[in-house]
């Protein structure tokens, strides 16, 4: 098994070395390789990368209804297997499509949504090249200021988080670069330009080398040197060609065509042009607006949003989410001089039920005191949040609630829990809990879940201590 996981570790590895580098055929028959020993091990995170990097190889290579394929799969297992970093790659396979789509407005929208997630979760390198690529959907719209500043704060985030990501910050440079040039700045492209020739990425790797001939053409173009911008041209093309990019080779046969027109030589642009529509007709002639139906990403976040919150068991929200919804109540609270309050709840002698009547009957006995709870939450669900802090202990928080009113919250919970009957085996199980209680206005220092907890989890070991079956609220008037 240690086996098959280094070897899988090394396929993903190289996989996504093979793709940065622009070879995309052999990045095919790795992610292939990477996908059906996956396969065999059941490792549902090693299939959804091969999707990504499958359908992105496919993508460049102008075989658009194949990477469609592997996109549809991927969204598959994000639906059953995603998590918040996934998201992250369902909104950027997206943009992809709508990138294809020429649908700059929902490219730009779905990268939105990729800067947001990777900001959120501090992956600095995906926020960097979110920026980037919005920024290039920007110079595709002409909006050459705008794509400067994007690029600038990507950039700003690379040289603050992730120094060493030499290879993006060529990238940004290129766009940079870019968007100097379409403002006529072209002393400032030039410096740019004039830096990266010497660059070892540059140089050493082809499609990067490709990447860069592009941006140079364009400034020779903007000096009108056509000259100079045709022979960076037609070697970025041949570049290009041998990686099979066909949506690269579309764009500068473009621009091929439109410097021979306007010098004159309208037998060289028609050629240029007639090769150009041949390749767009291929490449649009799968047109996947349709098709977006069948992608719906916002079904998948919810479904990865839902796993990410709730409690597989009962169906409340989970501890991650009663911490992360504290904080934001706690942050509003303070603002609005209102309090929160803070119930925690354990079953008394739950081993006990676990060890006598087994961990199935140990199940019901908690999926039906989550519903206990949630009986008294339902009175005002958008101001108390029932969560399982884990094992047999839950958590209510109260929004918006008078201290005075939260030993009778207590006891409404105490009620409803206590009052379950369970029958197993000709036998009545009776519980009863034990409940620890704090609010806000004994701990005006409370920004954080962790700080209420402390004081609600002393509570509860009291209740404990004091023989169980009870509840203890700790206030000012009584710690």
């Amino acid at each position: 098994m240690k086996t098959q996981w280094h070897h899988l570790t090394r396929l993903e590895n190289l996989t996504n070395t093979l793709f940065s580098a622009g070879k995309y055929t052999k990045a095919i028959d790795t992610a292939k390789e990477l996908l059906e020993m996956a396969k065999e091990t059941e490792d549902q995170k090693a299939m959804m990368n091969a999707h990504i990097h499958l359908s992105s190889c496919y993508y460049f290579l102008g075989d658009i209804e194949t990477a469609f394929q592997h996109i549809l799969e991927y969204k598959l297992l994000c639906n059953e297997f995603g998590d918040d970093r996934d998201k992250y790659h369902l909104y950027r396979l997206s943009a992809l499509i709508y990138e294809y789509e020429e649908n700059y407005e929902e490219a730009k929208e779905a990268m939105r949504q990729c800067i947001q997630i990777a900001e959120e979760l501090e992956m600095y390198s995906e926020a960097g090249t979110s920026y980037n690529t919005y920024s290039n959907y920007l110079l595709q719209e002409g909006k050459y200021g705008e794509a400067l500043d994007y690029a600038s704060k990507a950039l700003h985030i690379c040289a603050e988080h992730c120094p060493s990501e030499i290879l993006l910050q060529c990238h940004i440079y290129l766009t940079i670069a870019s968007c100097h040039i379409g403002m006529n700045e072209l002393t400032k492209a030039e410096e740019i330009i004039d830096h990266l020739a010497l660059n070892q990425y540059i140089n050493h790797f082809p499609h990067e080398k490709a990447h860069f001939l592009h941006v140079k053409a364009s400034f020779h173009r903007s000096k009108g040197e056509h000259d100079q911008a045709l022979q960076f041209l037609n070697d970025s093309f041949k570049i290009y060609s041998d990686f099979k990019n066909q949506i690269k080779l579309k764009s500068i046969l473009k621009e091929i065509a439109e410097i021979h027109e306007s010098r004159g030589d309208y037998k060289k642009a028609y050629e240029a042009l007639k090769e150009y529509i041949q390749m767009a007709e291929k490449l649009f002639s799968i047109r996947l607006s349709y098709k977006m139906r069948e992608f719906d990403v916002h079904q998948s976040i919810k479904a990865i949003e839902k796993r990410a919150n709730v409690d597989s068991l009962t169906g409340v929200y989970n501890r991650y989410f009663l911490e992360t919804t504290c904080n934001k109540w706690l942050i509003e609270a303070k603002k609005e001089g209102q309090h929160i309050c803070f119930v925690i709840i354990d079953i008394d002698s739950f081993k006990h039920i676990n060890d006598t009547y087994g961990h199935l009957l140990g199940d019901e006995v908690i999926k039906q005191v989550a519903q206990a709870c949630l009986k008294v939450a339902y009175e005002d669900k958008e101001n108390i949040l029932v969560g399982r802090y884990g094992g047999d202990e839950f958590i209510v928080l109260f929004r918006n609630c008078p201290p005075h009113s939260i030993m009778d919250k207590a006891k409404q919970l105490y009620n409803e829990i206590t009052s379950i009957q369970i029958n197993h085996a000709s036998h009545d199980i009776h519980l009863t809990v034990s409940i620890g209680a704090v609010c806000t206005n004994s701990l005006p220092y409370a920004k954080k879940f962790t700080q209420l907890l402390k004081v609600a989890d002393h509570a509860l070991y009291m209740a404990k201590r004091q023989g169980k079956n009870q509840i203890v609220y700790l206030s000012n008037e009584n710690c």
